[in-house]
């Protein structure tokens, strides 16, 4: 979507950067210029991010660190911009898997709502203090999801949890817009990631059922969720804020209309609905 170096001497923080789409994000932003920091619990994959991110010929710092303690992640976030500074936020750090709800404890609910919520508010609040006392211009992206904003079933603390970071990141784009800061989100759906498939597929019966509803016939690619999140993270969308963008294919179109599922009915029951109509 980008060419060139447009992140040329800017710095990007990617919460959750060791793996997964949070590793794809950092690496495109890498090859558009950017220095980035990654942050994430498991240090020996945060060294082997940091090699692939710098493949690019930018520089890569990583951060072992739990977003969900407040003293960690300000002593991070005060030793960043009492060097470089930053340019951008993506809150991208997450935990899901599928469940009854009725067979979650407390702590199973605590433990996604604490990372994706309460664990992004947290470097949220960290990072934009700053920007505001330095007066830096930023940007703020989080990852959420299609059923942040109707819920779902089966994975209802993930659920919750996104559903109110993107109503804190539609809340924080109008406090903080006329400070030069702006805030977006992500909304993926269907993306066959290595974390996502591991807690939530079932099995190969619900990814090709995924597939077959899917208005597009296919599930998403990261390269196409980190060329969006480049995209929203550059000054060519310095007009966009407060906005979700969802990239899921028309999934959540398709899932909305009442009489969408007439899809699936067979070419000769159209052909005797249309002889019918023609008699009336």
């Amino acid at each position: 979507m980008l060419s060139g170096s447009p992140f040329k001497g800017k710095f990007y923080m990617v919460t959750g950067g060791g793996s997964g789409l949070g590793l794809e994000i950092s690496r495109k932003l890498a090859s558009y210029g950017a220095n980035i920091y990654i942050l994430g619990r498991d240090r020996e994959k945060l060294a082997g991010a940091k090699k692939l991110i710098e493949e690019s010929g930018t520089e890569c710092n990583f951060f072992p660190v739990d977003i969900r303690e407040f003293e960690q992640v300000r002593k991070i976030v005060d030793d960043i911009f009492s060097s470089s500074g930053m340019d951008g936020l993506v809150n991208n750090a997450a935990g899901n898997f599928i469940s009854r709800t009725e067979d979650l404890s407390m702590n199973a609910f605590l433990s996604v709502i604490n990372i994706v919520m309460n664990g992004s508010i947290n470097i949220t609040l960290e990072t934009g203090k700053r920007w505001i006392e330095s007066k830096r211009k930023g940007v703020v992206l989080s990852i959420l999801t299609t059923y942040a904003e109707t819920g779902s079933a089966y994975v209802i603390p993930s659920a919750a949890a996104k559903g109110g970071l993107s109503t804190f990141t539609r809340s924080i784009a109008v406090e903080w817009g006329p400070k030069g800061i702006r805030a977006n989100g992500i909304a993926p759906g269907p993306f066959k990631t290595e974390g996502a498939w591991k807690n939530l597929i079932p099995d190969q019966s619900f990814e090709d059922y995924l597939i077959k509803k899917n208005p597009s016939r296919r599930l998403g690619t990261t390269e196409e969720i980190s060329e969006l999140a480049a995209y929203l993270l550059s000054d060519f969308s310095s007009f966009i804020n407060g906005e979700v963008i969802r990239i899921d294919g028309g999934e959540y179109l398709r899932g909305a209309g009442e009489f969408n599922d007439l899809s699936m009915l067979p070419e000769d029951v159209w052909d005797r609905m249309k002889e019918r109509r023609k008699k009336q």
